[in-house]
């Protein structure tokens, strides 16, 4: 190569000269011809000296190929190197394997490698990057000492890291240095790229750094004292600190050699300059270290099976972990975390205490040996003060409030990764989890289809899919035999349409919630609304179903509730605030040349919100009252507005039928807690002359009601049991005494005595006499009844399918009215369904709180596989707005059931029931829900149903409020919760009054200006009572609050997609569960060898 050099360099010095001649010679043609002659022969001879080098390089390829087998995707590290740093970095490996600690450790996340995949050469090259001034020819080329100066200790690590395990900076490090600029001038560039991906990391390690130099320093201190050793064994310290401080530099040396490439540009031989090709094939020989390349890595992250990134599990009595999942609550902040919060803070602190700060785990014996997991992230304290009523306190994560804050998503992303290394042991777990969960799911599921007008309605999810289906067809039209006859010629009868499909909404935007869905009384429009992003701000979508499309006219964002005029030519919807209250009404014509919306009423004071629907017979709007068939004629107004007074409308040919609490003229005794019916001619509406129909009892109490054209349904409470009844329409009967409503000739639905959760059905169809009720409880899946209302008959039309469950029988219990008066019901019909009261117990108890009130609190376990006192328990409660906690059947419950856990429901004060007993568990009484159900987990506890060391908690939304005071409260009783979507910072929320919903909430828990309700407030909130927040600023002060060892079993899980309802989808509610329960099982340190 260096003689090819030499003739081309000799052949450039005789052109040069023949240059010179030109002016002294005519034969310019001679000269052209001999240089072209020349130059075709070098190019020859060029072409064959680079096949030459092409060849050799591909042998020296196959050699090194050869040389490591089949490890085909590996990136080479230098055999000193693979002694000293990696082995200094990953102590617990004889060789360097990566872990997921490790990655974690050092920054080496998904996040970075997708972006640094975006970087090339040119990225450096044209790096906008203010070199230090040029050095004088004194100053020493790039070398290992100056670069090092140039990297903190963190930043070597990394460094090393990154070019092992991210192929592209290996790669654009190769082509850069140092033939286009200096190693160090690579690494300033790379560095400031980086920053915000890197920064959190580098931080955190120096603190951990920092902390172990000052623990030896105090160690230090302390042998100081201690008596001097020998001379001869000074002396031979000395000597072996010599020599390994000499294998150290050695060492440092070989790092620094493989951080900047060919300082001495070797590859086995000189280069001819500075800027010439180095291949450092010298670097690479038989006896190499390797290193899996980042797509292992990638899969640790993914937490695919087999997976072996060493994580901690939890053996014996640890501490408490919690479980959150967050998709950020609206009572929160205005953007959605689905989340899993861990919280291991505990104590033994007693009833009457309200809180403590011991630690449990000071009392346990030590766990045995484990591999730690990477520490958690620690997020930035920002000073800041609040202040109320004389009371200033401290909140160092107030930052977290501004979901637009970069640092907040990148401090969620941090804490997903250390939630995935922490449960990173349980993935073969979740998978035997969802597995059993999804095996007893059928292929696909279909509702029984249900009667509106002409046509059949019903709900279908196809096989593999998440999400329903909403279609339609005709209907056999009883009535008119004719007509049918001619649909069934046109070929009309039997033939499905598609109305919605939510697969492909989700499949388009990659999340969907259909939050409002309403026909149009001809039956030609759908209108729905439509989340795709998990911010719970809802657009109006109109579909026209005779051509399929959709109406973009009609597009609204933040439209909440929905109601048909009444032929269908118009459209009314409420609108939101920017914080997300239903402030206007407006409505929409159809078909016209605009469609722009009508403004109808809107609502100034921001203490209310609207909420607008259609009378069943579809006569009339209901927000004041609207004719629906005239809008522009004005609102009439049913009644002056007090405070805590409801009125519920129906329409019934000329005649409103109201339910409401409003005082009862003339009785000075009435609380206003309780329902009644009345009604009254439609021009009589503002009357004060109400006529009463039927007056609540103390046996009973009306919740709801549904009218049709023959019949009015009341929903009732008897005992705290839901019943139902029918009476017939119109009501003759002159009612100028107060009625019993036995007088009224009803006919009160047969249920199973089994049954816990009574839900009625869609029942759209006003002209029908067929009440729809969907029943359910622990033990029995989900059973749809029909009640002829005019045969006094019923039937049950599907339950669902349920598969691979042991214990399964066909039951014939009686149906019972649960009524004691027989005359004027169908008593004790007898109809078959199935369930699983064989296989798995169901029990009602009354536990009593701590001022003497009865607790519901529904138990269930199983008979085969539970263990009295010594079975793991979960309790879960809700307890505010009034809701009535589920309990219904849910399959996937069963993988806790057949692992031998007893799962209880806890009906506290503030949740479902009447309104009494909503009432006094809200507000100034809130904290009568936290006794409630501390009470429940004591009474499991004592009554051994469960183990005391073994029993966890769930709470949803406003419930995990309920579970994060009772862990301040009592932290020693309950070994793991988990709070999905949690409202845990109360007072700072409220007091916030620009946060969406705020002032809605005053009514149910309270106004924080007001310093009595203020009081009470903190008293409870649990992000101001941690011992030693919401979501994310909760973790981050009960890390800080706890000890070391405890803080690491606290966990978030953030989806950064989902909103406050979480995963809308089968398998995605399975994926969810799995992550749930395996979290409980290694938390109660549960977790078996086949896991």
């Amino acid at each position: 190569m260096e003689d090819f050099w030499k003739r081309a360099k000799g052949f450039a010095e005789e052109a040069a000269k023949k240059s010179e001649s030109l002016r002294n010679s005519v034969k310019i043609s001679d000269l052209v011809s001999e240089t072209a002659q020349r130059s075709r022969e070098l190019a020859a001879e060029a072409s064959k000296k680079a096949d030459l080098l092409k060849t050799a390089a591909l042998k020296q390829a196959d050699q090194i190929k050869s040389s490591i087998s089949s490890s085909a995707d590996i990136i080479a590290i230098p055999p000193q190197l693979s002694q000293l740093s990696l082995a200094a970095t990953f102590p617990s490996s004889s060789s360097p394997e990566v872990s997921q600690s490790d990655l974690l450790k050092f920054a080496i996340t998904d996040d970075l490698t997708d972006f640094v995949k975006g970087l090339t050469s040119t990225t450096f090259q044209s790096f906008p990057f203010q070199d230090e001034p040029e050095r004088s020819e004194t100053d020493a080329p790039t070398t290992p000492s100056n670069v090092r100066k140039d990297l903190t200790e963190w930043q070597e690590k990394h460094a090393t890291l990154v070019l092992t395990t991210v192929k592209q900076i290996s790669k654009l490090r190769y082509e850069l240095c140092p033939r286009t600029m200096k190693e160090r001038r690579f690494w300033k560039i790379y560095f400031t790229l980086v920053n915000s991906y890197v920064a959190p990391y580098e931080k955190q390690y120096m603190e951990e750094v920092k902390l172990r130099e000052a623990e030896q320093k105090k160690d230090d201190t302390l042998k100081q004292t201690s008596v001097v050793e020998g001379t001869d064994k000074e002396e031979e310290k000395d000597k072996n600190h010599r020599s390994s401080t000499s294998k150290s530099s050695s060492a440092e040396q070989d790092l620094d050699t493989f951080l900047l490439g060919d300082l001495e540009d070797s590859d086995g031989g000189p280069d001819e300059g500075e800027e010439s090709f180095d291949d450092d094939f010298d670097k690479i020989d038989n006896s190499l270290s390797i290193w899996p390349i980042r797509e292992r890595v990638k899969s640790l992250h993914r937490g695919t099976p087999g997976s072996t990134s060493p994580v901690s599990r939890f053996h014996g009595m640890m501490g408490l972990p919690a479980v959150i999942r967050p998709k950020l609550s609206i009572k929160t902040t205005s953007f959605f975390l689905p989340f899993c919060f861990s919280s291991s803070s505990s104590s033994t602190a007693a009833f009457s205490s309200r809180f403590s700060s011991l630690c449990r785990r000071r009392h346990l014996p030590p766990p045995p040996p484990q591999s730690s997991p990477p520490p958690p992230p620690i997020p930035k304290k920002i000073p800041f003060q609040v202040s109320a009523h004389g009371t200033t306190w401290r909140d160092p994560y107030h930052w977290m409030s501004n979901t637009d804050d970069p640092d907040l998503s990148e401090y969620l992303r941090r804490e997903n990764s250390y939630a995935e290394a922490f449960m990173a042991d349980t993935h073969k777990l979740q998978n035997k989890l969802f597995s059993e969960m999804t095996s007893r799911m059928p292929p696909n599921i279909s509702t029984p289809p249900e009667r509106w007008g002409p046509w059949l309605y019903y709900q279908y999810i196809p096989e593999g899919k998440e999400y329903p289906v909403l279609y339609r067809k005709p209907g056999v039209e009883e009535s008119n035999w004719v007509k049918t006859v001619l649909r069934y010629a046109k070929g009309e009868v039997g033939r499905e349409e598609i109305l919605l499909d939510w697969n492909e909404i989700a499949e388009q935007y990659g999340y969907v919630h259909v939050g409002t869905c309403r026909i149009s009384p001809d039956h030609n429009f759908l209108a729905y609304t439509l989340d795709v992003t998990g911010s719970e701000q809802f657009m109006l979508q109109v579909k026209d179903l005779r051509t399929g499309c959709i109406i973009s006219q009609l597009q609204v964002h933040g439209v909440v509730s929905l109601a048909w005029g009444r032929d269908g030519s118009k459209l009314f919807y409420t609108q939101s605030d920017d914080n997300q209250r239903p402030f206007r009404v407006l409505y929409s014509k159809l078909e016209s040349d605009s469609m722009d919306g009508i403004p109808v009423f809107t609502e100034s004071d921001s203490s209310f919100c609207i909420d607008i629907t259609s009378t069943k017979d579809g006569k009339f709007i209901t927000v004041y009252i609207i004719d629906a068939a005239n809008p522009s004629g004005g609102l009439q107004k049913i009644r002056e507005r007090v405070s805590g007074v409801q009125y519920f409308l129906e329409h019934h040919y000329g005649m409103f039928y109201i339910l409401t609490n409003a005082p009862l003229s003339g009785n000075k005794e009435w609380s206003g807690e309780n329902y009644y019916l009345v009604r009254c001619p439609v021009e009589d509406i503002q009357s004060v002359n109400w006529q009463n129909i039927i007056l609540p009892r103390e046996d009973f109490t009306i919740e709801d009601m549904d009218i049709f054209d023959g019949f009015l349904v009341l929903f009732l409470g008897k005992k705290g049991n839901p019943t139902f009844c029918s009476i017939k329409l119109p009501i003759e009967i002159d009612c100028e005494h107060q009625l019993e409503i036995e007088e009224l000739n009803p006919w009160f639905f047969p249920l199973p005595s089994s049954s816990c959760s009574v839900v009625p059905g869609s029942n759209h169809d006003f002209m029908n006499s067929i009440f729809r009720i969907v029943l359910s409880s622990p033990v029995m899946p989900d059973m749809i009844v029909d009640y002829d209302m005019s045969s006094r008959r019923f039937s049950i039309v599907q339950q669902e399918e349920v598969r691979g469950v042991s214990g399964e029988q066909d039951t014939e219990q009686l149906f019972d009215s649960k009524h004691d008066k027989e005359e004027n019901v169908q008593y004790h019909v007898s109809q078959r369904w199935k369930d699983f009261s064989d296989a798995y117990c169901c029990e009602t108890k009354e536990v009593i709180s701590l001022d003497g009130t009865r607790v519901p609190l529904t138990i269930l376990y199983s008979r085969k596989s539970w263990k009295k006192g010594q079975s793991p328990g979960l309790l879960l409660g809700y307890g505010a707005y009034g809701e009535v906690l589920d309990k219904s059947w849910c399959t996937n419950r069963l993988s806790l059931l057949d692992r031998g856990w007893l799962v209880a429901f806890a009906d506290v004060r503030g949740g479902g029931g009447d309104s009494s007993w909503h009432k006094s568990g809200s507000g100034l009484y809130k904290q009568n829900s936290i006794d409630d159900f501390i009470s429940c987990a004591n009474y499991l506890v004592s009554e051994n149903f469960v183990n005391r060391h073994h029993l966890g908690a769930i709470g949803l939304s406003a419930g995990s409020l309920l579970l994060g005071a009772a862990i301040n409260m009592c932290p020693d009783l309950f070994r793991a919760v988990i709070l999905k979507v949690p409202f845990l910072d109360v007072c700072n929320t409220l007091l916030d009054d620009n946060l969406p919903l705020t002032i809605l909430d005053y009514e149910e828990f309270g106004n924080p200006r007001i310093k009595s309700q203020f009081e009470c407030i903190r008293s409870y909130s649990p992000y101001d009572n941690i011992s030693e927040g919401t979501s994310a600023k909760w973790v981050a002060k009960v890390r800080e609050r706890t000890c070391h060892a405890c803080s690491g079993s606290v966990i978030l899980k953030t989806n950064m997609s989902g909103g406050h309802f979480g995963e809308g989808g089968r398998y995605g509610q399975c994926e969810e569960a799995a992550y749930e329960y395996a979290f409980l099982l290694k938390a109660m340190g549960m977790l078996k060898d086949d896991d």
